[in-house]
């Protein structure tokens, strides 16, 4: 006997069955890369020729202090609260503070005297952000130039309310400057608040967008052999000035 057919259900006929798992499949799909997007991240830029390229790592800067620095976002332009974050390897001198000028200002203070040598930086930072700052994706490149560096001291500036620039448009605002400069193999990062102070949505920097400076800091500046010929000048006039005042 022939092996007998399959039966339809009632009022569904059997080809449906097909169109109606393949609907699913993909309402599925659909759902699940909704629930996965997210902003994408800062991403650092800086005046000069082949300064805060990406490579992949990070965005590394011969120029330091850098100057006309930023971030852009995407999907941009995007306005919110820009927080900026120096990191300074731990092993080296570092100031109380840093000044940040230029389009928004304010002044960069320690944010703890524990430095940052471990986890997420977020997480270090009491916030939850997106993307993920491990310490691994910063301290490889530190230590490629600063071997004695085991994590970093933190300064952070709230900048207040801006607007970035999307990823196509860097180098216009906002533009900033920092001093004094940067010690060897420091970072600056960006977070930015895109939700209220009571319902934050942090959106923190790509790993590979973080300002990374590779140029160790100028020396202090002497002062001009004019200057000092003229300071010479002044000294032995004094001397001759008493001399003469002790004689009479």
């Amino acid at each position: 006997m022939p092996a007998s057919k399959p039966k339809s259900s009632p009022g569904i006929p059997a080809p449906h069955f097909g169109a109606l798992a393949g609907a699913l499949i993909v309402s599925f799909l659909g759902a699940s890369a909704s629930a996965d997007v997210i902003d994408d991240p800062l991403h650092g830029y800086c005046a000069g020729a082949g300064q805060c390229i990406d490579n992949g790592t990070n965005s590394p800067t011969t120029t330091n202090p850098p100057i006309n620095f930023g971030f852009t976002v995407s999907p941009g332009p995007a306005s919110g609260d820009l927080w900026l974050d120096v990191l300074t390897p731990n092993n080296e001198v570092h100031p109380a503070s840093f000044a940040v000028t230029g389009t928004l200002s304010g002044t960069a203070g320690l944010f703890s005297a524990t430095p940052w040598t471990s986890g997420d930086l977020a997480t270090y930072l009491g916030l939850s952000a997106s993307p993920n700052n491990p310490i691994g994706a910063y301290l490889p490149s530190t230590q490629a130039l600063d071997p004695g560096a085991t994590g970093f001291f933190v300064y952070q500036v709230d900048l207040g309310s801006t607007t970035l620039q999307d990823a196509g448009n860097p180098n216009i605002s906002p533009l900033e400057n920092i001093s004094p400069s940067l010690p060897l193999a420091s970072y600056i990062v960006g977070f930015l608040n895109e939700g209220t102070a009571a319902s934050p949505n942090w959106i923190a920097t790509a790993n590979s967008g973080a300002i990374f400076e590779t140029r160790n800091p100028p020396p202090p500046s002497l002062p001009e052999p004019t200057t000092l010929t003229l300071l010479g000048s002044a000294l032995m006039g004094l001397g001759i000035f008493q001399r003469r005042r002790h004689n009479r």
